[in-house]
Formats: structure tokens, C-alpha cells, sequence
């Protein structure tokens, strides 16, 4: 592409404020990029300070301390900064899915949708999506992937697909549960015979196979264990009838919502069963019964102490403006919920491990996301601060190796800077605040003339 058509792309990106690989000489996959001297917050292996991470081909070559860096690599001086893998959103509605009416997400995918860029500047590079598609059963159905913002590259976007079997069988669709329960028993018992059938057949080859119902390959994957199923449940008596399901059928389950799950912790645990929670989400008590009931704060916490492994994820309430909508909002505050879960009692690496690695394992792609190691893709984040700072932006994203994201050159968030951060073109005489240095009213003195950041 030449002439005009170039110029009108560029233009394209720019407005954007994306960096893509034609646009930035670290997304060059000849070379190593190196990306030095940052504290690298691994997940699984601890935190590696003054540490270099090696990426070639998308993948992490090696990472640690005082690699031999090649002379021709890419070198990305992160000094002072965080290092860390990229945040997995478990759930989230994203637009370039969820308009899909096709049967598999991969054929609706657009890598220049706005939900894209949000993602990206928000440290997201794994996420899961659900698309309507069409379904021949109303009890188990819609189409599941989990997906990368890979901007511009519809290739590299789909991480997995299908993701899980989503149950609609809420507590108001009770037709919908009989019918999933029948279509269960119907299934276990043809998986029965099959397996009668096998074993008889090694005596008599002439023996016919059982018949294969219709429409049972959802309930089969469940049966079999090969995907996990989603259930949206918050009250305690919908999360034990969930429960109940587990007892009868041995499948994967999944906890959408949860918010009493600290109430039936020890239930959810014994059955081995996943929560993906809202920490912030508020749900007032049943003032109609004596236990236990509503929102608590300490929710991730009370289910990290009973075994309960979950992913945290923003709150339905605080979504406002949804990646179904406009302006993405709902995967801007992963950080700031799983912050929530500490003030509720959680520890920071636990939290940590709830937008990374634990959400990865979940979605079954834990084997190349969700945690800094050698071979696993290279989907990194740049933060200028720890990663629970109220001030802290994410300042690069790197997709499987190539650099998605610059904050400085982002129209969104480049003009938004820390308290400490100097100001290019500012005069001298404007002195950056040492707040623990300042007495409280010169600090308040300090801070009245302050421009205050509004996010956009």
C-alpha cells in the first residue's frame, strides 16, 4: 500500500494512539527484544528486581538477572517500573464477539475495534468473550472463545475456541434446568453403553454401537470433562442448587457472579468448583432469613482461606459503560477490584494471581498465559507503579511479543502523569512534592494547586 492509502492508515492508527509493529521498531520478531532493568513480578516464581526479560519469535526466551542481552536486540529500558505479565479478564463483554451470530466467535472477530485499544491500554491481553451464535438447546448453548487484542492482526487474535458450555438455567428457568438435567442422564447413560460396548466388542466384533442421541456434543464435553460449564449464580440457595448438579453429574464447574459464595465456602470447595467474583459488587442481606446472607468485602478472602480458587473481575454495577457498549470501561478497573479484595483481607498475592494466572487456569490456557516463564507467551505489561496504586498507569503492552501500546502516545491517557513524574516544558521553578517530606497544611497547601487528572 502506497501513496494516500498509506497516509490515511497511519492516520488511522495514530488517532488511536496505538503503536503497531509497522510503526515501532520493537515489534521486529528478527530480533531478540530485551526488555531491562524493571522489577518483574513473575506470579509463580516470585519478583525478580533490576531483572531482564528475553523475547523472541512472541515467546519468552529466558528471564532474570544479568542475561547476556545480544548486541543487536531491541533493548527496552524499563528502570523504576513494573514488569509483569498481562491481566486476563474471566469474563467480560466484548464488543467484536458479542455481535456475533455465527457459530464460532473466530469468524466475527475485528482487530480495529475501540474495544481493542481500551483493552490494551488497560493491561488486558487475554480475554474471554461469549458470542450469541445460534443454539439448538435453550439450556446449554452460545458460542465461547478467549481472545487477544492483538490490534490489527486478526491472525493472532483467537487464543481458544471453544472456551466453555454456558448453563442457562438460572433459578427463574426451571424448565430449562429439567431439561438440562434429562439431556445429563440421557447422555451419562449412552457414555454407559458405549462403554459396555467397548469392552464387549474385543469378544464380538459383530456387536452394534449404541446409538448416538441427537444434539447431546455439549453435554458430552461436560461428561467427559473437556470443558468446563458457566453458571451465573449470586444468592447462596442458587450456588447450592448449582451444587446439587456437581453431586450428580461429575463436570467442571464455574461460578458466575458468587457474591454469597463466602457463605457456602466449604461447599464450593469440597466439590472442587471455580468462582469468578466481583469484589465491589453490592447485594443487600435477605432480611427474610437468619443466616448469613448479601455482598461482603471479605468474600475473596473467606474463599482463598477455604481452598476455593477464583478470578476477579470488575463489578456488573461499576461496569457503566460496557465493552457491549461504549468505551470499554468494565476491563479499565481489573487492578482496582482485585485492590478491593485486599482491603477485604485478601493478600496482594493472591490477589495478583486472580487477574493472572488463576483467571488463566480457569480458562484453560494457563500453558501460554497468566505468569512471566521461559516458553509461554510473551504477553507483558509496563506499569509505573505497583500494580494496586491508585496512580499507577500501564505504560507499554506487549502482545506475543510485539508492542501493542505506548501510554505516550496515547490521545486517552499520554497527558495524564504521577504526582512525581516531571513535566516536560514546565518552568524550573515548579518543584515536583515529596508528599512525606511536607507538614499536613503545606501538603494541602501543595495540593490545592495541583491540577487534578480526569480520566476520559
Amino acid at each position: 500500500m502506497t501513496g494516500p492509502g498509506l497516509r490515511t492508515w497511519a492516520t488511522t492508527v495514530s488517532l488511536i494512539g496505538l503503536t503497531l509493529c509497522v510503526a515501532s521498531p520493537l515489534c521486529g520478531q528478527e530480533k531478540i527484544t530485551a526488555i531491562k532493568g524493571g522489577d518483574i513480578y513473575t506470579i509463580t516464581s516470585g519478583i525478580i528486581t533490576n531483572g531482564t526479560v528475553l523475547i523472541k519469535d512472541g515467546k519468552i526466551l529466558r528471564i532474570g538477572q544479568g542475561l547476556d542481552i545480544p548486541k543487536d536486540a531491541n533493548v527496552v529500558d524499563v528502570r523504576g517500573k513494573v514488569v509483569m505479565p498481562g491481566l486476563v479478564a474471566a469474563t467480560t463483554m466484548f464488543m467484536p464477539a458479542a455481535v456475533s451470530t455465527s457459530d464460532k466467535i473466530a469468524d466475527s472477530l475485528d482487530p480495529f475495534n475501540y474495544s481493542v485499544s481500551i483493552a490494551l491500554a488497560s493491561g488486558v491481553t487475554s480475554i474471554f468473550v461469549t458470542g450469541r451464535g445460534s443454539r439448538r438447546d435453550a439450556s446449554v448453548g452460545g458460542a465461547t472463545a478467549v481472545i487477544k487484542p492483538t490490534y490489527g492482526d486478526v491472525d493472532s487474535m483467537l487464543l481458544k475456541e471453544p472456551a466453555a458450555e454456558s448453563l442457562n438455567i438460572g433459578s427463574s428457568r426451571w424448565m430449562d434446568r429439567t431439561n438440562f438435567i434429562l439431556k445429563m442422564r440421557q447422555t451419562k447413560e449412552y457414555l454407559r453403553k458405549l462403554a459396555d460396548y467397548e469392552k464387549a466388542k474385543a469378544k464380538n466384533d459383530k456387536l452394534e454401537a449404541p446409538r448416538k442421541p441427537a444434539d447431546i456434543d455439549s453435554y458430552l464435553r461436560l461428561l467427559r470433562r473437556e470443558m468446563p460449564a458457566r453458571l451465573s449464580a449470586d444468592r447462596a440457595g442458587e450456588i447450592m442448587k448449582a451444587m446439587e448438579l456437581v453431586d450428580e453429574f461429575p463436570f467442571r464447574l464455574v461460578i458466575e457472579g458468587g457474591t454469597e459464595a463466602w457463605t457456602v465456602a466449604d461447599a464450593i470447595a469440597a466439590r472442587d468448583v471455580a468462582v469468578i467474583l466481583s469484589p465491589r459488587e453490592k447485594q443487600r442481606p435477605n432480611e427474610d432469613i437468619s443466616q448469613p446472607s448479601g455482598s461482603n468485602v471479605e468474600n475473596a478472602a473467606i474463599l482463598k482461606k477455604a481452598g476455593v480458587k477464583f478470578a476477579i473481575i470488575p463489578a456488573v454495577s461499576y461496569f457503566g459503560m460496557s465493552m457491549g457498549g461504549f468505551a470499554g470501561r468494565d476491563l479499565m478497573t481489573l487492578p482496582m477490584d482485585a485492590a478491593a479484595a485486599v482491603s477485604g483481607g485478601l493478600d496482594e498475592q493472591t490477589a495478583l494471581e486472580a487477574i493472572t494466572i488463576t483467571a488463566a487456569q480457569i480458562l484453560g490456557v494457563d500453558d501460554r498465559v497468566g505468569s512471566l516463564q521461559e516458553g509461554k507467551d510473551a504477553d507483558i505489561i509496563v506499569l509505573g507503579g505497583h500494580p494496586f496504586h491508585y496512580d499507577t498507569f500501564v505504560e507499554l503492552t506487549f502482545v506475543n511479543g510485539k508492542l501493542m501500546y505506548e501510554k505516550s502516545k496515547s490521545i486517552y491517557f499520554a497527558h495524564i502523569r504521577r504526582y512525581d513524574e516531571k513535566v516536560p516544558g514546565m518552568p524550573s521553578d515548579v518543584r515536583q512534592v515529596d508528599p512525606d517530606a511536607l507538614p499536613p497544611q503545606e501538603l494541602r497547601r501543595e495540593a490545592d494547586q495541583q491540577p487534578v487528572p480526569i480520566p476520559h
